[in-house]
């Protein structure tokens, strides 16, 4: 398997390997990982694999180096979600690791719930990046809420923080020419909304106000606003600071 394992040699192991009592288990650590590279599949290596490693270092493996373990089964984790989906042959891979590596229900339950957020979070960034969502990617997004058992509550928070990383970016990609702010430019302020994302709200404000201000020139996103319901975002409200520029001494 050359993923997320690496065959590691005795050189990377690091400064602390040379202490007196660490070396012996950065050598078993290091030995093991090799060992799931090496393997078609991580259920090639048998739980009689990992205690000969144990057995060669004078190491435990099933009682020592739990961070070390804990980490192998993360890597492995976040590299089967790397398409945010858990095939069957992948659910059967990430448990057969937990056996041989001999982790307890607790380490397995923290490592699903931090890699789970951060995968989502990704996700939610991935939407987010033209800064609309449409009903094909919010489905996506309910689908994979659920399927890596990631709360409401978390689903929301990540949301609204991407979604405001989201709008920074829109704002420095479109600075304000300052010529629209010189002295005698007409400002005003314009607020509305939309269910599908905050372009669709200000072309929306941008299209209603046009009646009254027919000579609008230029628009300033001020604040975006969402209104959530049962973990998902069913609205945007924006308001812009707008106006038309003022005549300069050639128009």
């Amino acid at each position: 398997m050359a993923q997320p394992f690496e065959t590691r040699h005795a050189e990377e192991d690091g400064v602390l390997s040379r202490v007196p009592g660490r070396r012996s288990r950065a050598a078993a650590v290091r030995d093991l990982e090799s060992l799931l590279a090496g393997a078609t599949r991580v259920r090639d290596v048998t739980l009689e694999c990992v205690k000969q490693v144990g057995a060669r270092h004078g190491v435990d493996l099933g009682g020592q180096l739990r961070t070390a373990r804990r980490n192998l089964y993360r890597r492995l984790f976040e590299h089967c979600l790397a398409d945010y989906m858990l095939s069957d042959r992948e659910v059967e891979d990430l448990t057969h690791l937990r056996a041989i590596l001999r982790l307890e229900d607790a380490d397995i339950a923290r490592i699903q719930d931090r890699v789970a957020q951060d995968v989502y979070g990704n996700a939610v960034a991935m939407v987010l990046d033209d800064d609309e969502v449409d009903d094909e990617e919010k489905a996506f997004l309910k689908r994979l809420r659920e399927d890596l058992d990631v709360s409401e509550f978390h689903a929301s928070r990540m949301y609204e923080e991407e979604l405001r990383r989201a709008q920074q970016r829109m704002l420095a990609q479109t600075p304000l020419d300052p010529a629209f702010l010189s002295p005698g430019a007409e400002v005003v302020e314009l607020e509305g909304g939309s269910r599908t994302g905050v372009v669709e709200a200000i072309r929306a404000v941008v299209g209603e106000s046009h009646h009254a201000m027919p000579d609008l020139s230029w628009a300033e996103l001020t604040e975006v606003r969402v209104r959530i319901a049962d973990g998902e975002v069913v609205q945007w409200r924006v308001k812009l600071r707008a106006g038309v520029q003022a005549a300069g001494p050639d128009a």
